[in-house]
């Protein structure tokens, strides 16, 4: 199995005296949606700096989709710790962000999803005009190769490869028929048409059986051009301004710090932590916020850092597998079926997804409360809340950039997100107990067969986390609280960009890599249609 590999010529990890003062462009993160910024300004002819603050994608836990796990907590993961909350009993659990080349794209389950065609449409209702998924429909489709074929609803030849799982674990069909029995709807392409019941996923998987992730499709192919230069293992500390103009960036690497300048934008793409975190630290924020840690401001705009959108993932509903379970093949992510539904909690479309996961797990706090799950010859249903209700926020806890941010998850902050992911439970539940599972189905060890009302409560406080699909933090829109409009420039600010998560107004309902995908390749577009 192939490993992302870099050209060298215009890879420098310190710096050095080849990186120039100035360059036209300046790309401030390579993950999801940095990678195609940079990638595709690069085509254009301009002078382009990519900085990312990890190192480069090269470990086999990144290349390799049946080990993606392994990133998690690892290496390149900021593993950031999110501020407890009482509604999950002040448990304290991090976030996962990708910390290298490729962002969360190089480390997470490789799941290819848009969402749904109505997410984009709230979009454009708060505020996002020009982004309704009829408007980025182009995108999508020429930045992906489904392996399908070219339609209506699919590309074909663009750099990223997509597929459905070729050699299914035995799990994930038994998953499927138990979502037909159960009256599911039962789709062919997670990214059709109909996203509504059950399928297999699309993942960003090569021919080879390798993860193409953002770098690897957008930003490597691209870099033996002179013009395009990647600076790794560097944090970028403070956007530089010039009256209401962004005129360069301070970079740190190791005891290393210079100032770059930008001739034309800065680009912004560190994600929906680290993004409004450097706007915050260059003056770009709530200005009685940033007074009190003695930060100048540059420009009031009370949104950043606000709106906090995240994916919750319960882990999980565990089943012993009756007799040795198979092992999963070596191209498959563990993770190839999904249900997506309704709760039913105040008639909201489609707002659950359950995940089936072909190995136990369990927080520890479920496993203390409910019993550890086995090691090994067990599976797991995870229920996931993808409509949350609940909002939380990004802020500063100092002026020092080295400081980590505070971040209030706020996850199941309402009744009502609480409610709807209790039901999840119970759907699951249901789920596994057709007779599509009879074969492979064997004891329930969480939360176990005679679980009370009460315990699923307690299982979804115990058993919830972040999915690491955070958003929202610098949204799209006109009004008080929005960062930046439509084009993604910030509001207030000249030559100033964002563009990653933080700019969606609202969540998607499904995992955010592809649509952060999406993002960079329309900001590149804006970019080079307002020369």
């Amino acid at each position: 199995m192939s490993t992302a590999a870099a050209p060298g010529q215009n890879v420098i990890d310190a710096l050095r005296k080849q990186i120039n003062d100035v360059y036209d462009y300046i790309v401030v993160g390579s993950g999801s949606a940095g990678s195609v910024v940079a990638g595709e300004l690069s085509k254009t002819g301009a002078e382009v700096l990519i900085i990312e603050a990890g190192g480069l994608d090269n470990a086999p836990t990144i290349a390799n989709p049946s080990i993606w796990f392994y990133n998690i907590a690892g290496d390149f993961d900021w593993h950031l710790p999110i501020a407890p909350v009482p509604q999950l009993n002040n448990r304290n659990f991090n976030m996962a962000l990708g910390h290298g080349v490729g962002g969360g794209s190089s480390i997470n389950a490789m799941v290819w999803t848009r969402g749904m065609e109505r997410d984009y449409e709230n979009w454009v209702k708060g505020g996002a005009k020009g982004w309704s998924f009829k408007d980025v429909l182009a995108t999508f489709k020429a930045q992906e190769d489904w392996e399908g074929g070219a339609n209506e609803w699919r590309g074909a030849g663009g750099p990223v490869h997509i597929r459905r799982p070729h050699t299914p674990h035995p799990t994930a069909p038994i998953f499927l028929d138990a979502a037909r029995q159960m009256g599911f709807a039962i789709h062919d392409d997670a990214n059709g048409p109909m996203r509504e019941g059950g399928g297999y996923i699309n993942m960003n998987i090569d021919a080879e059986g390798a993860r193409v992730s953002a770098a690897r499709a957008f930003l490597y192919p691209n870099l033996d051009r002179p013009n395009l230069t990647l600076l790794v293992n560097s944090r970028v500390t403070q956007v530089l301004f010039k009256g209401d103009r962004a005129r360069g960036v301070a970079v740190v690497s190791g005891e290393l710090s210079r100032t770059i300048e930008a001739r034309r934008e800065i680009i912004l793409s560190g994600g929906t932590v680290h993004t409004p975190k450097l706007l915050m630290q260059s003056g770009v924020g709530d200005a009685a916020a940033l007074k009190k840690l003695g930060i100048k401001s540059v420009t009031n705009l009370r949104g950043v850092g606000k709106n906090l959108q995240d994916h919750v993932l319960l882990s999980g509903v565990v089943y012993q597998y009756k007799g040795a379970m198979p092992d999963r093949p070596a191209d498959s992510d563990g993770v190839e079926a999904e249900v997506n539904f309704s709760s039913g909690v105040d008639n909201h479309p489609t707002d659950i997804n359950l995940v089936l996961e072909q190995f136990p797990i369990a927080t520890p706090e479920a496993a203390q409360r409910f019993g550890p799950p086995p090691e090994k010859d067990a599976f797991t249903i995870a229920p996931a809340l993808i409509q949350p209700t609940s909002r939380g926020e990004i802020s500063l806890t100092s002026a020092d950039w080295r400081a980590a941010p505070r971040i209030f998850g706020n996850h199941l902050g309402t009744d009502r997100d609480l409610a709807a992911i209790v039901r999840a439970i119970e759907a699951a539940r249901e789920l596994v107990s057709q007779k599509a599972f009879d074969a492979i189905r064997a004891a329930e060890l969480i939360p176990g067969p005679a679980a009370t009302q009460q315990d699923l409560i307690d299982l979804a406080r115990t058993g919830s986390a972040s999915f690491g699909h955070a958003v929202g933090t610098c949204k799209i829109g006109a009004d008080r609280d929005a960062v930046v409009d439509s084009k993604l420039c910030v509001h207030g600010i000249r030559g100033l960009r964002v563009a990653d998560a933080s700019v969606m107004p609202s969540i998607i309902s499904g995992p955010t890599m592809c649509p952060s995908i999406m993002i960079g390749g329309r900001a590149a577009e804006f970019i080079k249609a307002s020369k």
